[in-house]
């Protein structure tokens, strides 16, 4: 999604934008708490280092594409992009180093150096716009690696007894996160604008974590450990 500043592309009003960025504010959060645990506990064990990587990926793909959109002209984008980068690079360096602390990793095929060239490949093939190298393709690999961002974290999860609770509130936040931007894409929707390549990106992640989402709220409602294991 990338709304040209001027051109053929209809503009957003304000709160459209707002709504857009309060999505990647709650992921900011979220990321916020995670580093708490990491640095209270000294470890990332339970956490997957190659969701980081593609967070860390796509964030850098935002600095290019918001560029050219109406983004810019929000003050909020421009410092929650700013913190959100820096916040993903802290993470990454985090678990850089304490790698030692975990030897527990998703299955190859999950690793990021394979999900990265899906996302891509996904862009280029699925995006908005006819035209084949664009922002574009920059705006749907973004959507694209957050999706498949968190199903290394969602695998690692899932091989575990139960997960911790820090680290189950870090991936319900991400899941409420990508709840907003499908509001947002809702509302783009009824003022006549279909970004659908776009909008499934959000609506895979959404499916793919319907079953966590229910367990976490109701770990919220009732207490006790998260269970989330085959």
């Amino acid at each position: 999604w990338a709304v040209p500043r001027q051109g053929a592309v209809p503009s957003l009003s304000t709160m459209d934008i707002l709504l857009f960025v309060l999505g990647y504010y709650v992921h900011f959060f979220a990321s916020l708490l995670l580093m708490y645990k990491i640095n209270k506990q000294k470890s990332i064990f339970g956490l997957s280092v190659d969701t980081q990587i593609i967070f860390f990926l796509a964030s850098l793909s935002r600095c290019v594409w918001v560029l050219d959109t109406r983004l810019v002209e929000t003050v909020f984008a421009y410092i929650e992009l700013c913190v959100s980068t820096v916040v993903a690079v802290v993470l990454c360096y985090l678990c850089h180093k304490f790698y030692f602390t975990t030897t527990t990793h998703a299955r190859m095929e999950l690793r990021f150096y394979i999900l990265i060239p899906i996302a891509l490949a996904l862009a280029f093939l699925f995006h908005p716009g006819d035209a084949w190298v664009s922002m574009q393709v920059l705006v749907a690999f973004t959507m694209y690696a957050e999706c498949l961002a968190l199903i290394p974290q969602l695998y690692l999860m899932r091989h575990m007894h139960e997960v911790e609770p820090l680290t189950s509130h870090y991936v319900g936040l991400l899941i409420i996160a990508r709840a907003v931007r499908m509001v947002f894409w809702g509302v783009l929707f009824w003022m006549g604008e279909h970004f659908f390549q776009l909008f499934f990106a959000d609506l895979l992640h959404t499916i793919l974590t319907v079953d966590y989402m229910y367990l976490w709220c109701k770990k919220l409602r009732v207490g006790g450990q998260l269970v989330y294991n085959m």
